[in-house]
């Protein structure tokens, strides 16, 4: 989980202001119109979709891309404040507010067609929790799930981890996850992973995950259905 005074600042109106101060920076900007370029090319694929759940939604990012794919938009976050912002900057795109934790999502399985999660799981300082959380995505989930995560063999880990053994930096390492567990995960959970492209290979660890529930999974899924009703 993310550590408790962290969350606190994040829940509040100050936390909700810097966050939305932050994508001012120059930095920001870049990886934003990267993950923008990505996201446009696999919304050829995804299509159109009835319900989306983003989570965590901030102050609404990526709201009206949501809602451009057709969707029904569910903003869920820790922070009550952030959604209160979103409510601010969106006023004309109305969508279901839901406070929760990453790794403890209130929905049903297979309850909503695309999950989407941007910069969250680096954010999850115990390694148990990034998984759980990405367990939780995949569950919610019907079709389609776009999630990222810091990679642990990205030249940016490996740079920090060999600066802390020399002692050069007293960062904290990079809450990350590995490649092959995230295929595992994803495929134990009925998907199929599309694409999960760095970033940037240089200058960000962060992998960018498009994957699809597997028409077997999606079979299996309805089959169910039907014996339960």
């Amino acid at each position: 989980m993310t550590l408790p005074e962290r969350l606190a600042a994040y829940n509040s109106p100050a936390g909700a202001e810097k966050y939305l101060d932050e994508y001012q920076k120059v930095h920001r900007k870049v990886s934003n119109r990267r993950e923008r370029r990505l996201l446009k090319r696999w919304s050829t694929e995804i299509g159109n979709v009835r319900t989306a759940l983003d989570m965590p939604s901030g102050w609404g990012r990526y709201l009206p891309f949501l809602e451009g794919l057709g969707a029904k938009v569910i903003e869920a976050d820790y922070s009550y404040d952030m959604v209160a912002k979103s409510r601010d900057l969106h006023p004309d795109h109305p969508a279901l507010g839901l406070r929760c934790f990453g790794h403890q999502i209130p929905c049903g399985d297979q309850s909503v067609d695309l999950v989407f999660s941007m910069r969250l799981s680096h954010h999850l300082v115990d390694a148990a929790v990034r998984r759980e959380h990405l367990r939780e995505l995949l569950r919610v989930a019907d079709r389609w799930v776009v999630f990222s995560y810091f990679d642990h063999a990205s030249p940016k880990n490996l740079l920090r981890r060999f600066r802390t053994w020399i002692g050069q930096t007293r960062k904290p390492p990079k809450s990350t996850l590995r490649r092959g567990e995230v295929r595992r995960i994803v495929e134990e959970s009925g998907f199929d992973i599309k694409a999960d492209p760095f970033l940037f290979r240089i200058g960000s660890g962060h992998r960018l995950v498009l994957a699809k529930r597997s028409r077997q999974a999606a079979r299996s899924g309805s089959e169910q259905t039907r014996e339960f009703t």
